[in-house]
């Protein structure tokens, strides 16, 4: 199998576990805050990214490195990302949010060109904008209320998925998929910690309160060993051998996977516009999967 064929099954993989991780973060929010959720998400992934280094199953070698470069990949993902799409969700609608959080595989095209000086065909760019277009019909349901807050926040989730996606592929030829996902990781179980224990105000004892609960483990351990460890492996891995701008549509299978969940596993409600959005997402995917770009390795 060809290298750049694993790369984009690869990501294809990657974008449906995070589809299923609303799933579980729904599960986990009903006993856990946000800020919680996601610093014991991040602790875990880290510690399950030690666990590797102690068993013998990954290396880790930074030295002589441009480390700093991995730092600011880990301030923009997963710190300013989920900092933004969180709080930017919870001051719009979700159809909303889907929407703007689509424009990610647009703003990676086009960053992809300016600064990456990527090519892309002309085929490549019409799928790019027909996933957007399938984004919307399937998170279709009204735009609701709109705040300028929510919306700018959800613009710097989008700024920083295509950042960390622009930064990813430039450090790959010092750095190997896993030492660019401990890296992130460990910026990022410190951040979230301090912020949960900020929140908290340094109650440790309501944290450990939230946590008693043994049901929610499951949803926490897919969360920081399936959405996180594996799914960014995967990710820092594809964009190891693929330009951004092509692996930036990725991203919105996440959304159909995520409708598909709801729908078999919490049994919300469909419509045929929202079929026909999830129809035009996979075929605008498996478009921009199936024709090469001219910059691609």
């Amino acid at each position: 199998m060809k290298t750049t064929t694993k790369a984009c099954l690869a990501e294809i993989a990657a974008n449906a576990i995070f589809g299923f991780s609303f799933l579980f973060s729904k599960v986990a929010l009903e006993s856990l805050t946000p800020s919680v959720l996601v610093a014991v998400r991040f602790a875990v992934a880290f510690l399950a990214l030690n666990l590797l280094l102690v068993l013998g199953k990954a290396r880790l070698d930074l030295k002589g490195k441009p480390v700093k470069w991995l730092l600011l990949m880990g301030l923009v993902q997963p710190v300013a990302y989920f900092i933004c799409e969180t709080n930017g969700i919870a001051l719009t609608t979700a159809s909303f949010s889907g929407i703007i959080i689509g424009l990610i595989p647009v703003a990676g095209l086009v960053a992809g060109a300016l600064v990456l000086k990527e090519k892309c065909t002309p085929f490549q760019v019409v799928c790019t904008l027909l996933s957007v277009v399938g984004v919307a019909m399937t998170t279709s349901g009204g735009l609701g209320t709109v705040s300028v807050p929510g919306f700018l926040l959800l613009m710097g989730a989008v700024l920083s998925a295509t950042a960390f996606s622009l930064m990813s592929r430039k450090t790959s030829e010092f750095f190997s998929p896993f030492e660019k996902t401990y890296v992130m990781f460990a910026l990022g179980s410190v951040v979230f910690a301090l912020m949960a224990l900020g929140e908290s105000r340094g109650d440790l004892a309501s944290i450990a309160v939230q946590l008693a609960d043994p049901g929610i483990w499951i949803s926490i351990l897919y969360l920081a060993v399936g959405s996180s460890v594996c799914a960014f492996l995967l990710v820092n891995y594809a964009l190891s051998h693929l330009p951004a701008s092509r692996a930036a549509i990725f991203s919105n299978f996440t959304t159909v996977i995520s409708v598909l969940a709801g729908i078999f596993l919490l049994g919300d409600e469909f419509t045929p516009v929202q079929l026909a959005g999830i129809a035009i997402i996979t075929a605008s995917v498996f478009g921009v999967s199936w024709q090469k770009t001219p910059t691609e390795e």
